[in-house]
């Protein structure tokens, strides 16, 4: 009788480790994919505007080059590897 109700017990019971693994690869997962499908994000120094206004007058951002855009730090990453390899 004991060792029907152990079986029973930990028969429904979950794995801890094993669901953090499956989490932990499902959100590396998607961040690979929203690393891949946008690689770039919006510059924080001018806020994506790609200008910085000095004064009265208004420049091009030096951080993005005025593009309002830069590389996010997994496609950097990505770029790296595939330029050493």
């Amino acid at each position: 009788m004991t060792s029907q109700l152990l079986t029973a017990t930990t028969a429904g019971s979950i794995n801890v480790p094993a669901a953090l693994t499956v989490a932990a690869l499902a959100l590396l997962g998607w961040r690979l994919l929203l690393v891949w499908w946008f690689p770039n994000a919006p510059c924080g120094s001018c806020k994506g505007t790609g200008k910085h206004r000095r004064g009265k007058y208004w420049r091009p951002c030096r951080r993005c080059d005025g593009t309002g855009r830069k590389t996010r730090l997994g496609r950097r990453v990505w770029n790296w590897t595939r330029s050493t390899h």
